[in-house]
């Protein structure tokens, strides 16, 4: 059987696995992470993604599954980010080609997928879910992301950029919110929820803050279910760590709307875009 390589391109690290077959998974023993300056230059980038990747000792005859952000020409593997903050020097560069030639592999043994879908490709694949299973999948971390299964394969959902209540749904569904909350309300700097809910003098608003929003993230699930029949819907991300404080909220809001999917958390972590991007080859062997 061939070496698969699963790969997610973060914006300030890359972390690659190899797929185990038997398992169909990514053991923590056969993963790699490095950081990345994603301000750097071309070869800089490059670079730390081959390093990341070699350190893996693939074959000359390995696959790679790339999780990539966008934009993007997934087919082409053509970089399409330009004013992102991230992987500017990158812009319509071919990293299908410039790898393979790099890492001395077949073009046809590149592939790439969006790095939303790749999160819930990997976690249909690991849990076994049919192709007829219509699914969601959400990543509530700094930004917001989203995606949509309704086949083999996952599609990225740009759920971040809605339209919502005045602004993005990102604005208001995402780590960022609560930092931008915090400079308000408490003019103090944070980097995340966990110093809220930590502090006593903090932790009551911040609880009522989580409940708007759950309120917010079951109307921009309402929004994005509408005439798609969604059976399942998986959130990941690293906001999920304090989802027993808003899910209550998200499950209430949609049942009083009449739509109950089942709601799973992610249990792959990190993982789940390596072995989503992976599973792109798995099931061509």
């Amino acid at each position: 059987m061939k070496q698969i390589v699963g790969v997610d391109i973060g914006g300030s690290h890359i972390s690659a696995g190899l797929l185990d077959n038997q398992s169909s998974s990514i053991l923590d023993e056969k993963i790699s992470r490095m950081p990345v300056d994603s301000l750097g230059t071309k070869q800089e980038i490059l670079n730390a993604w081959i390093d990341c990747i070699l350190s893996l000792n693939i074959k000359k005859d390995a696959c790679l599954g790339i999780a990539m952000p966008a934009p993007f020409d997934y087919d082409q593997g053509i970089s399409l980010i330009l004013d992102q903050g991230k992987y500017r020097s990158l812009y319509q560069v071919n990293l299908k080609e410039a790898l393979a030639q790099r890492l001395k592999l077949p073009v046809e043994n590149i592939a790439f997928i969006n790095d939303a879908a790749a999160f819930l490709q990997g976690e249909a694949f690991v849990a076994g879910w049919p192709n007829q299973e219509r699914l969601m999948g959400i990543t509530l971390g700094t930004g917001l992301g989203g995606s949509y299964k309704f086949g083999d394969k996952a599609e990225d959902g740009a759920f971040w950029s809605v339209p919502f209540k005045g602004g993005i749904a990102e604005d208001l569904i995402s780590t960022s919110f609560f930092v931008r909350w915090a400079k308000e309300t408490f003019d103090i700097e944070v980097d995340g929820l966990k110093i809220l809910l930590a502090m006593p003098e903090w932790r009551s608003d911040t609880l009522n803050v989580l409940k708007e929003f759950g309120q917010n993230l079951a109307e921009l699930m309402l929004l994005q279910m509408e005439g798609k029949a969604i059976d399942k819907v998986v959130i990941g991300g690293n906001m999920v760590k304090a989802g027993d404080l808003f899910l209550p909220e998200v499950k209430r809001v949609l049942s009083a709307n009449k739509a109950n999917p089942e709601i799973f958390i992610s249990k792959l972590g990190e993982k789940a875009a390596m072995i989503g991007a992976a599973s792109l080859f798995e099931k061509k062997q």
